[in-house]
């Protein structure tokens, strides 16, 4: 199982403009106490990667209850909207619209350079390691990351003769100058049973909104071909910034991130199963340092462990590369990058 270290990874909270990030986080919090200001239809969950029902109260955030999880320390919102509802919100809230017409257009630039193109080089390099054996032409490729189309764009570029489906939530009405790229739209984030079998799944920024992980594994079982390759990112409750900073943390913002799963809760959940092999499970994170040494900055009157302060406190900008390095090099950092492989072998 390989571990990179130093790729540059960050999130699409470091790129966006703050005043309309902040407009965003504002908009997400009045619409979810609206529209879900009466919660009883919602629906209560297991750990959504072990299955467990034994968890410890963590925190509330804008109305929806976190737990951790005892046996795998995954972290996430134990009562939740319905299917039916999350997939509205995904796709027809104003919060969403306003993601997509607003922030991503106004971060079109920094967004191509620091996200797309790395993501698109960090694929593009897992199929010349991975598949190198299998014509392009050969290969089938199907992409339900959340906002997709930059990415599916990138990669069209520069796999010629590939057949490429976009099949996302929220980008069914999106238009593809790549006449490779075909359409087949997921109706639900819980439910890809529909989609054709293929050699390569990418899922960016789905494995935090579905109600299980594991039910999701057992899915990829019968979409993802012999050999084939599942390429995917989550927030991960085990990183520096989400266990420094917990309740506070600034990146959990639900109904986005309502699952956190720990590095060591997805090794246990992959491993068990002899369907799949890991051959990447990093976390490239590089903001988690400062974002704490942020939060410690805004709040110096806050309780802080006396550990941070010794950790954080006068760190120079030397200090704070090593710091994420050691972070990277442990799976510590609170931003995971996974490659998965379908195991032809043990296929009965």
């Amino acid at each position: 199982m390989k571990t990179v270290v130093s790729v540059n990874e960050i999130s699409e909270f470091e790129i966006k403009p703050k005043a309309e990030l902040g407009e965003w986080k504002k908009l997400v919090a009045k619409e979810t106490a609206e529209r879900w200001k009466d919660k009883a239809s919602w629906v209560k969950v297991s750990c959504p990667v072990c299955k467990s029902d034994g968890s410890t109260p963590a925190f509330n955030r804008s109305g929806f209850v976190y737990v951790e999880c005892n046996s795998c320390k995954t972290l996430y919102a134990q009562t939740r909207p319905s299917e039916k509802e999350l997939n509205w919100w995904y796709t027809g809230s104003d919060s969403v619209n306003f993601w997509q017409q607003k922030l991503l257009k106004l971060s079109a630039a920094s967004r191509e350079a620091k996200i797309i193109e790395p993501r698109a080089n960090w694929i593009l390099d897992g199929l010349s390691e991975y598949l190198s054996n299998t014509p392009l032409k050969n290969i089938h490729y199907t992409d339900i990351s959340f906002f997709g189309k930059g990415l599916i764009e990138k990669i069209a570029e520069t796999t010629e003769g590939m057949q490429i489906v976009s099949a996302g939530i929220t980008d069914g009405n999106e238009k593809y100058s790549s006449g490779a790229v075909k359409i087949n739209t997921v109706s639900s984030i819980d439910n890809i049973s529909h989609l054709q079998q293929t050699n390569v799944l990418v899922a960016i920024d789905v494995l935090e909104r579905i109600s299980s992980i594991r039910d999701f594994l057992l899915q990829l079982e019968s979409v993802v071909s012999p050999d084939g390759l599942v390429f995917a990112t989550c927030p991960v409750s085990s990183g520096f910034e989400i266990q420094s900073l917990w309740d506070q943390s600034p990146s959990i913002i639900p109904p986005d991130k309502l699952n956190l799963p720990s590095v060591k809760g997805l090794i246990e959940l992959f491993t068990a199963s002899s369907k799949w092999k890991i051959l990447e499970l990093s976390t490239p994170g590089m903001f988690d340092v400062e974002l704490v040494r942020q939060a410690m900055l805004q709040s110096p009157g806050e309780n802080w462990p006396r550990s941070l302060h010794v950790l954080l406190d006068g760190i120079d900008h030397q200090g704070i590369g090593l710091f994420t390095e050691y972070l990277q090099s442990q799976r510590l950092s609170s931003f995971a990058r996974i490659v998965l492989r379908r195991e032809r072998s043990k296929i009965l």
